[in-house]
């Protein structure tokens, strides 16, 4: 432009406000997307996370119902339990091992401790040793394969027991370690000599009438998540097995035809018992035909809690409503607990036949005829009175007070009866881990 003569230049600049809204814009544009970047981020590790967490749940819970499973399928008899998968050999096997599998798909190869040394059978109904991989869970919605075995010296040494820390009492005397080749002796639960009196886990080079510890190893499976629980599961031990009598307080012998054998009819005492066990503070009136070894009583070294002793047998017992009159409990292949504690304080018992374990929280009242095979508990008094016939107990009477006043009364120790049925009770868990 010419003004004057001149030449004027005008530089028309940008609207400052303008331009500060134009970067602010391109600022917040910026933000924005770092921020929605950031949160698409979050909400994807979060919802990873999330899936993780309810994955690792859903395996846990799957091995913990593995564990269930197998735990339950050890309890009873194969007459008892449809789906029992226990060791049913006499005597048991050494390398008896099993497995429970809900997958068609499961492989030997799937476990990485597997033994082609033991049994490894996966029990069909009607084929015990069936070792054709196939589901054999008694359901399928949840995924998990278990494998139970025997425990052996070398699964405690495998988990740090020796000499100098022992996980067991050690029962053969040999002190060297063992191998997957070389398993050891059994590890059972119950009393490691007959003046035991607590049950502990321990080895013996003879039969016993306590089960193994059974070793369980769960996986749960979901969605290639794992999930590996281990359970150390033992059946309960029961009293001590001292005499096929046992009193608390006094044992009345006033019948003229009472015979007491303390020489086990099963052998696994092979060098017999003594016929009575005396508590230190309880006294013998009377006397009978007694055989053992010594063939005379002996005094414990301990009282013993009966009350509690029947606690912890009574666990899925069938209850005694009534009096038990003409009656046959249990049988020889499926031996039952019976548990009475009755309202009047004594049980009444007459013409009954019974196999495995009667425990009375109270007095019991005994009259014949009367045979039973196997265990009585009971925490008063237990008096065998009249009645027609003949009363024989074939196993073990525990009571505070015992008192024999018919004529025709047989006691004899045999602990096939009590073995059989220590092995139908509900399993109870003696270490718990969880190895993934």
């Amino acid at each position: 432009m010419q003004t004057g003569g001149k030449w004027v230049r005008h530089i028309v600049l940008l609207d400052n406000n303008k331009g500060s809204a134009l970067i602010a814009a391109l600022l917040l544009v910026a933000v924005s997307g770092i921020m929605g970047a950031t949160i698409l981020f979050a909400t994807s590790t979060e919802l990873q996370i999330s899936g993780n967490y309810r994955r690792a749940i859903q395996t846990f819970y799957a091995a913990e119902a593995g564990l269930t499973e197998t735990q339950q399928r050890l309890s009873g008899s194969p007459a008892s339990n449809p789906t029992y998968l226990g060791d049913k050999s006499v005597p048991l096997q050494q390398n008896w091992a099993a497995y429970v599998l809900s997958d068609a798909g499961w492989q030997p190869t799937d476990d990485q401790t597997y033994n082609a040394l033991l049994t490894n059978y996966i029990p069909l109904s009607g084929n015990a040793t069936n070792t054709l991989a196939q589901p054999n869970s008694v359901q399928s919605d949840l995924a998990y394969w278990t494998e139970v075995h025997h425990k052996t010296e070398n699964d405690a040494e495998q988990a740090g027991h020796r000499p100098a820390t022992p996980h067991y009492v050690d029962g053969d005397g040999v002190t060297t370690l063992h191998s997957t080749n070389n398993r050891g002796q059994l590890i059972r639960f119950g009393y490691p000599l007959p003046t035991s009196v607590e049950p502990e886990q321990f080895t013996t080079t003879l039969l016993s009438v306590y089960p193994p510890v059974e070793m369980i190893t769960s996986h749960g499976q979901v969605e290639g998540a794992d999930a590996i629980l281990q359970a150390d599961v033992m059946h309960p031990a029961g009293p001590p097995v001292w005499a096929p009598i046992y009193g608390g307080n006094e044992v009345v012998l006033s019948g003229s035809m009472i015979t007491i054998q303390g020489m086990d009819v099963c052998g696994l005492f092979p060098s017999g018992l003594p016929p009575i066990s005396l508590a230190p503070s309880a006294s013998l009136v009377g006397t009978a035909g007694l055989t053992g070894n010594p063939a005379t009583p002996q005094v414990s070294l301990i009282s013993l809690d009966l009350d509690q002793q029947i606690k912890d047998l009574k666990q899925g017992a069938t209850p005694v409503l009534t009096d038990l009159m003409s009656v046959t409990l249990g049988s020889s292949a499926s031996p039952a607990v019976h548990y009475a504690e009755p309202s009047s304080g004594t049980l009444n018992v007459s013409q009954v036949t019974g196999f495995g374990i009667l425990l009375v929280k109270g007095n019991v009242q005994i009259a014949a005829p009367f045979q039973w095979e196997g265990l009585i508990v009971v925490s008063g008094q237990a008096t065998f009175v009249g009645g027609l016939g003949s009363s024989t107990l074939n196993g073990a009477l525990y009571a505070e007070r015992v008192q024999i006043l018919q004529n025709d009364v047989s006691i004899v120790l045999d602990t096939c009866p009590i073995t059989t049925t220590l092995r139908t009770l509900p399993l109870k868990v003696l270490t718990w881990r969880q190895i993934l």
